[in-house]
């Protein structure tokens, strides 16, 4: 069985359950996990993980090793690998999942001049959208190098919910995501500040947790809503599945942060369409690659905290309407976003590579 390296500076964040995901699985190749940080381990259970903090000596120990392909987790560690593939004479395939060629590009000079190296000697790149697929080939990646696997989930692990009775007007709505500008956190909140005096027995759930925790405390305050609007914190991924389970409707005001950090497609927003909730988000990035605007979900431009609260209104309005949008949801999941489909495309790209470098 072919050994392939999947690399992960850090392996793994908690908001990267999509990496595990693909791990798990494979018929015809083993992959073995590098990293240079280990940390949740009891969460990410994979063996073997190797940890190196540093790599000199790295292409004679993938030799020993038996490593036949690499495959490094986001543009970065993709240039910190290339040397040593080269030297190993090993392939090299690089997935971009976001930042990595959106914040880090406009950022960094240096970084997005030394991506077109990777486009050149690299053998194979993935997106999870098509979307994606353009901003690689506009920074000078060649279009027939780019295979697009797109995000999965584990479909047993959300199966489709029966809808949760509304009592009264208590509308549950939830968001889950890391608190940082391009999660649209605020946008979110200022929205529902504006759907309370119709909807005043709505209530809104975060679960999730970064550097924005205390902004958006402070604009809970300052619309008087800490009995309404409640930050959970990171939670297991076991318990987002029982949040999803137990809300009426799954809003994500998803933007481009002023640094140029974008989103691929958020994992969660699957996880809650599997589970049978209406979706609410925006035209942003990839995601109107998953959510078709009336039929599958619901979308609205970014930033526009009036245009989300009038969709949110709306949604809430017409529950009538909710049984056909999250069948169709669930369907497209099922159809373009099953973990078992997406990680044998993954497989097949390996296996391609494998057969090219012999």
């Amino acid at each position: 069985m072919h050994r392939v390296l999947v690399y992960r500076r850090k392996f793994l964040p908690k908001s990267e359950t999509f990496i595990y995901e693909q791990l798990l699985g494979h018929q015809r190749v083993k992959p073995v996990v590098l990293t240079r940080r280990p940390c949740n381990r009891e969460q990410f259970p994979y063996w073997p993980v190797y940890v190196r903090r540093r790599f000199k000596g790295l292409a004679g120990w993938l030799k020993k090793k038996k490593i036949a392909c690499l495959h490094a987790r986001f543009g970065p560690a993709g240039l910190e690998l290339l040397p040593h593939a080269r030297k190993a004479k090993l392939p090299l395939i690089t997935s971009f999942h976001g930042f990595d060629a959106t914040k880090r590009v406009q950022e960094d000079r240096r970084y997005r001049r030394a991506l077109k190296r990777l486009f050149r000697q690299g053998k194979a790149f993935t997106v999870v959208s098509k979307h994606m697929k353009r901003r690689l080939i506009r920074l000078g990646c060649p279009g027939k190098k780019i295979t697009l696997i797109r995000s999965g989930i584990d479909l047993r692990k959300f199966p489709l919910q029966p809808p949760q009775p509304v009592v009264d007007g208590a509308f549950r709505l939830l968001s889950v995501g890391r608190l940082t500008e391009k999660k649209g956190m605020d946008t979110l909140i200022k929205a529902f500040a504006r759907i309370r005096p119709q909807f005043p027995r709505a209530t809104l759930t975060i679960v999730g947790d970064g550097e924005e925790k205390k902004k958006l405390h402070r604009l809970i305050r300052r619309h008087r809503m800490q009995h309404a609007v409640t930050l959970r914190g990171a939670q297991p991924h076991q318990e987002v599945g029982r949040e999803l389970a137990n809300c009426h409707v799954f809003v994500i005001a998803c933007k481009t942060a002023k640094n140029g950090n974008q989103e691929g497609i958020p994992n969660v927003l699957m996880e809650a369409m599997a589970t049978g909730r209406p979706v609410i988000s925006t035209y942003h990035a990839g995601i109107p690659e998953l959510v078709e605007h009336g039929r599958t979900g619901y979308l609205v431009p970014e930033r526009s905290v009036s245009k989300l609260a009038d969709m949110m209104k709306r949604v809430l309005k017409e529950q009538d309407r909710w049984p056909d949008v999250v069948i169709r949801a669930r369907e497209k999941v099922e159809r373009r976003h099953d973990i078992e489909k997406q990680r044998a495309k993954l497989e097949a790209l390996y296996l391609r590579v494998l057969k090219k470098q012999r």
